[in-house]
């Protein structure tokens, strides 16, 4: 009995994993939000009942009664929270669709609710009880492991279709350990299902350590993506039309397609005291000594205390034959332009920019006027640049190129701001005699604004939150004492778009060469601003206290070195920040294609020692107990070769087996004997008439 009860609950741990894990793999490829704890704890209810039906309830016709009422239930709970549901399933499938629209032409959202979600918990919770049914039903009821292993790959396809988005690896390796142990086990579930929740605990046990190993000598951060896999994605997309993005279109496609490494929004409420660690980000090598901006990402959209980027709405009124980040200045005060040259620790999803370029890169695909995405993931990239300062600024005018004039109107969206935060900012510059210049001088209104922002507060990382119900860049302007990059950055440009003048605030790194090179680490994170004036394009401006430092770092600073791409965006957190000194460890490392072997090796190993543990336990069962149990046990193994090499059981040896399986009679010494002997004989005959696949299934995959 309590082997029994060993093998449900594993069964109901393996049903847990399976129906969670899919769920988690989608939402970290397609990035959606859900509350994976109140996902996990339905999961573990639902599979507690399902598991107790699968144990106790023996008749068929009782277990489909309870099923269909667990079913009505649901029903019940769907209708009346059927427009959450439906909002909550909109929102995933839209998720999905803005990274899919980026390969494919299709469309990149619909709406088949009264209203969109911003999270996905409960139309998961409800896929959950799905999959809890679905599986419980496959793996405890009928026992069926290779449907159960087709529905959980099948579960996996949309994270692996698009190149550019994989799942979370913990949840992945959980659903294929889960699947190994299950098949390991499968013949003993058939047998005893008594003894199957014993293999499946060992083999997932082994499993699981046996991938831990792998991780730690071979991190997943450490991958490198071959090159022929690049060039079967361009076979692909050459036979298919697949497309990548190419700077037109959308927003939130473009955003999608880099993943996690650029945030869309940056939220203000939170922001708190702020801590560094120091970790190695890029190695910047300029042919000009002096403080550089490099820049990553522009927000527009300024409400509740929070930027964002443009919409998609938004973006539609981009002129496509303006480029703004290629040079549009003329330059006839300069003789060359310089050259910058980024070297990355990390692959990155974004091209960091530096002021102003002089061509852009035909390897770099510009999204809008945004951010520029890094497509090809170089980490190394050279940029020729015509350097300024702000005293040179005015000795820069823009040559008119196609869609300058459509620009300068659609720069107007970069004004827009809530009514509140632009009365509030209008009082402040009237207390503090700042004029409102925009269309005569803008050069005069913007040196006023950053002098005015610059010095209302101490720059320190040290910072409260803002107060609840409060305009931050009001708080930071009218009451705080303190306040970092973003905080100034944030007020300067709330401020000159109450002015009238279009500004945006950008993030990005800040960094001082120094004899031809800067050590840059997520310490020179940066925000500052930039305004837009007419004559010339976009200007970037730092309002940042003068007693802001910017850090410096040397060659031993530690390195970062992971999957994704290091966000500069200021990210607040409420700890001091870290002076300890950093050790630096070297890890050994095996080659790719020496993981491969050692994995296709232990999968070969697992599989012989799942074939001698059948055979084991198959003779065990032929030899111990009483007589009827064995020829039972004898009967299900010589059926099993019958049906699979349409080999007929003599009947002789039939007529011993129905009796020791339908009769009360008891099994004689003699008969056991005369059926035990034949059982080699008939194996060989039924092995040697099969087809040489079907042979080798039947062995390695079966274990008969």
């Amino acid at each position: 009995m309590k082997k029994y009860l060993l093998s449900t609950l594993a069964d109901g741990i393996c049903v847990v994993l399976l129906s969670v894990c899919p769920i988690l793999c989608y939402a970290s490829a397609f990035s959606v939000k859900l509350e994976s704890s109140v996902l996990i704890m339905a999961a573990v209810l639902f599979s507690i009942v399902f598991s107790l039906l699968s144990a106790f309830v023996k008749s068929n016709l009782k277990y489909a009664l309870c099923m269909t009422v667990i079913a009505f239930v649901a029903f019940l709970v769907f209708v009346f929270a059927n427009e959450r549901i439906f909002a909550q399933a909109n929102y995933a499938i839209n998720k999905l669709l803005e990274l899919y629209s980026v390969y494919l032409s299709v469309y990149s959202n619909i709406k088949f609710a009264s209203y969109i979600a911003n999270d996905a918990t409960g139309f998961f919770v409800l896929l959950s009880l799905i999959l809890n049914g679905l599986f419980s039903f496959l793996i405890s009821r009928i026992k069926s492991i290779k449907i159960a292993g087709l529905l959980s790959i099948a579960l996996l396809v949309p994270c692996f279709v698009l190149v550019n988005t994989l799942p979370d690896l913990v949840p992945l390796l959980i659903i294929f350990t889960v699947l190994f142990a299950l098949y390991f086990s499968s013949q003993t579930r058939q047998l005893n299902y008594a003894h199957s929740g014993v293999i499946t605990a060992v083999c997932a046990v082994i499993l699981a350590v046996l991938i831990t190993v792998l991780a730690v000598i071979n991190p997943v951060a450490d991958y490198e993506r071959p090159k022929w896999q690049d060039n079967m994605l361009n076979t692909v997309q050459t036979l298919t039309g697949m497309k990548t993005y190419n700077g037109s279109g959308k927003i939130s496609s473009a955003l999608a397609e880099v993943g996690n490494s650029l945030e869309p929004e940056v939220d203000f409420s939170n922001a708190g005291a702020l801590t560094q660690t120091g970790k190695k980000v890029m190695t910047v090598t300029s042919s000009t000594d002096g403080r550089i901006y490099l820049k990553s990402m522009a927000y527009a959209n300024y409400e509740n205390n929070k930027w964002s980027v443009l919409t998609d709405e938004q973006a539609d009124n981009y002129p496509q034959d303006y480029q703004s980040f290629i040079m549009t200045i003329m330059t006839q005060y300069f003789e060359e332009a310089e050259t910058v040259t980024i070297d990355t620790v990390n692959k990155e999803n974004v091209i960091y920019t530096p002021y102003y370029l002089n061509y852009i890169n035909n390897n770099f695909s510009p999204v809008c006027d945004v951010f520029i995405a890094n497509t090809d993931k170089a980490t190394n990239y050279t940029m020729f640049v015509i350097p300024y300062s702000e005293e040179n600024i005015n000795d820069f005018s823009r040559i008119e190129i196609s869609g300058t004039s459509k620009y300068d109107d659609f720069a107007q969206c970069y004004l827009s701001l809530p009514n509140d935060t632009k009365q509030a900012m209008l009082e402040i510059a009237e207390r503090n005699n700042i004029k409102d210049l925009s269309k005569s001088d803008i050069s005069q209104t913007v040196a006023a604004v950053k002098d005015f922002v610059s010095h209302s507060a101490s720059y320190s990382l040290n910072t409260q939150k803002v107060p609840d119900g409060r305009d931050v860049a009001e708080w930071f302007l009218n009451d705080a004492e303190t306040g970092y990059c973003m905080h100034f950055a944030n007020a300067a440009a709330v401020m000159l778009r109450a002015l009238g003048v279009p500004a945006r605030y950008v993030t990005g790194y800040c960094a001082d060469v120094v004899d031809g090179k800067a050590i840059v680490t997520s310490d020179n994170a940066h925000a500052w601003v930039e305004y837009y004036d007419s004559s010339i394009g976009w200007i970037p401006l730092d309002a940042t206290s003068s007693d802001f430092e910017v850090p410096q770092a040397t060659e031993s600073v530690q390195t970062t070195t992971q999957a994704q791409t290091t966000s500069p965006t200021v990210q607040p957190t409420t700890q001091a920040q870290n002076t300890k000194p950093v050790k630096t460890e070297v890890k050994a490392k095996i080659s790719t294609p020496a993981i491969i072997v050692i994995i296709i090796l232990l999968i070969i190993a697992l599989a012989i020692l799942r074939i001698i543990f059948i055979r084991y336990y198959r003779k065990y069962s032929f030899t111990h107990k009483d007589y009827k149990s064995r020829v039972i046990c004898i009967y299900r193994y010589l059926n099993k070769l019958s049906v699979h090499s349409k080999v007929r059981i003599p009947k002789k040896i039939e007529n011993i087996c129905t009796k020791a399986k339908f009769s009360t009679h008891n099994i004689s010494d003699e008969e056991y004997k005369i059926v035990l002997n034949y059982v080699l004989t008939f194996r060989n005959k039924t092995i040697g008439k099969m087809p040489i696949v079907k042979k080798l299934y039947c062995i390695i995959i079966l274990g008969i």
